[in-house]
């Protein structure tokens, strides 16, 4: 089995530029756009090739820690570039199994293999593209993980803007729902920011706030209390007929804080 892989080594080395010319024709015709990246891609799809050659004549645990290191890099690499998708690298992949698979079994019927070597030889290689496959992922997946992870902190951001109204008053509109996550940068970020804008007067508006439960309402009140400590007036306004009935079947109520229909009626209080 060992001449065998040492010879399907020396082959597919052989083969490299046509293969990668093979898979990189492909890929631009599916893909235009990696066109533009084709003089970072086609030399380490060479690379690769080769890689996979000399992989073969490895032991496992050889071949497992090489494609590992180089799936980091690769992947690293490659998952920084924004117009390469995981979803393209996946597509080319099964390129290399069936041009790898071509020659091996060009070769096998040369060299009179019997169906039971021929089955080695593609188990081998096999195992060796899927964790090719495996490792080069990986940084693919983590880079979208990243990614998303600071959408959301930016889209959370956003979520509780403060509204300056003057040097004293500013408005903060609630829109949407209240969970775990948004009420800790709720309160986080606006106890921050309204104490560094020198705040007297904080309007928290709740005309778009989807739903009122035991929770939201726990939030607004934490939020009262903070700002009160931090000499801020908390005013509410936007006070719907749908949110006074959840809060009276709750048995809540704002107490002394004071609280208004309308944007324009809080407004309106602070001006006087």
């Amino acid at each position: 089995m060992e001449k065998y892989l040492q010879h399907m080594r020396i082959k597919i080395a052989a083969e490299a530029d046509q293969i990668v010319q093979a898979v990189s024709e492909s890929q631009n015709k599916r893909y235009p756009i990696m066109r533009k990246l084709i003089h970072v891609l086609d030399p380490g799809r060479t690379k690769m090739v080769l890689m996979f050659a000399d992989t073969l004549i490895m032991e496992e645990s050889e071949r497992v820690e090489v494609l590992k290191e180089w799936g980091k890099n690769t992947g690293t690499k490659l998952a920084n570039y924004d117009i390469i998708s995981l979803d393209m690298m996946l597509r080319e992949m099964p390129k290399y199994r069936n041009t790898l698979g071509a020659v091996l079994r060009h070769e096998a019927i040369e060299l009179n293999l019997s169906a039971s070597e021929m089955y080695n030889l593609i188990t081998v290689l096999d195992q060796l593209l899927n964790d090719a496959l495996y490792f080069f992922s990986m940084p693919f997946v983590q880079h979208e993980q990243e990614r998303l992870k600071l959408s959301q902190i930016l889209i959370s951001e956003l979520s509780v803007p403060i509204v300056s109204i003057n040097d004293q008053t500013a408005i903060l509109p609630l829109v949407g729902t209240v969970d775990h996550d948004r009420s800790l940068i709720l309160h986080e970020r606006v106890l921050h920011n309204a104490s560094e804008m020198h705040l007297e007067n904080l309007i928290i508006d709740l005309s778009g706030l989807q739903t009122t439960d035991t929770f939201v309402a726990q939030q607004l009140f934490y939020l009262f209390d903070g700002l009160s400590l931090l000499g801020i007036q908390p005013i509410v306004s936007g006070i719907s007929p749908a949110i006074a009935q959840t809060l009276v079947q709750l048995g809540l109520s704002f107490g002394r804080i004071k609280s208004f229909a309308t944007l324009k009626q809080a407004l309106a209080y602070i001006e006087k």
